[in-house]
């Protein structure tokens, strides 16, 4: 019985292993890749912004590190510039905060293995298709927070990579119409999760403070969640703008 008992353990071991090799990528190296790719490292324009890629670690919402030996922040340098610029104006008004980015480019084999991780469970909507690719594939989009120039992110209300009500900022489905998605309409929504008693005023607050940063430099919050910034454009659009990181 004991003999039966360890060749199911080992064989329920090998399985894992086989299912890990098939849903994640095999590692590569990302920031040769990312330069090839023409994409610029953000603390290379600005030393002051803080990079912590979650997707380097295991505090994400796949419980993987997709990333290997990535740390450095990649992004288009037209997106990387307004970054810089949305840290400039942080500063100017709070000195003792700096942004704090979690994810920025992804390679569209790392979105792969996310969605297929995802597909068929409730989380599923959450992720961007494999097939064609999100923004973060292209390199124009950035998951960032602000905080204290130790590191230590600010109560947003809801963690990084939260799926829950919790982690939103706006009640309707976001396009390419600045009307819908201006610092008016995210504030209202915030504020009143705060009197819901969704979030607290103290996180409401300074959700705002982020959104109101970021979009004086023309990015613009995903409505489900409150760390992702990206360019009003249609996803159509960004397809045919950017290049997408196919490796």
């Amino acid at each position: 019985m004991y003999i039966c008992e360890k060749f199911i353990d080992m064989m329920l071991t090998l399985l894992s292993i086989l299912l890990s090799a098939w849903c994640y990528p095999p590692p590569t190296d990302f920031d040769t890749k990312m330069r090839e790719y023409n994409l610029v490292d953000v603390t290379s324009l600005d030393g002051s912004i803080l990079v912590d890629l979650k997707y380097s670690t295991t505090d994400n919402f796949v419980g993987v590190d997709m990333y290997g030996d990535l740390e450095r922040a990649y992004l288009e340098r037209g997106f990387a510039n307004r970054v810089v610029e949305a840290q400039r104006l942080l500063q100017s008004q709070h000195p003792e905060y700096t942004l704090l980015i979690y994810d920025a480019a992804r390679p569209i084999s790392v979105q792969r293995a996310m969605r297929k991780s995802v597909e068929g469970t409730a989380y599923e909507g959450f992720v961007a298709d494999g097939s064609r690719g999100g923004r973060h594939n292209y390199g124009v989009a950035v998951d960032l927070t602000i905080a204290t120039l130790d590191g230590t992110p600010l109560d947003m209300g809801a963690g990084f990579d939260d799926f829950t009500v919790a982690a939103s900022v706006k009640g309707t489905p976001d396009n390419d119409n600045p009307e819908t998605r201006t610092v008016e309409v995210y504030r209202n929504y915030i504020m009143d999760m705060a009197k819901r008693g969704i979030i607290s005023l103290e996180a409401a607050q300074n959700r705002i403070m982020l959104i109101e940063i970021m979009h004086r430099v023309g990015l613009y919050p995903y409505r489900r969640e409150w760390w992702h910034f990206e360019e009003i454009t249609s996803i159509a659009t960004t397809r045919e703008k950017y290049k997408l990181l196919d490796f």
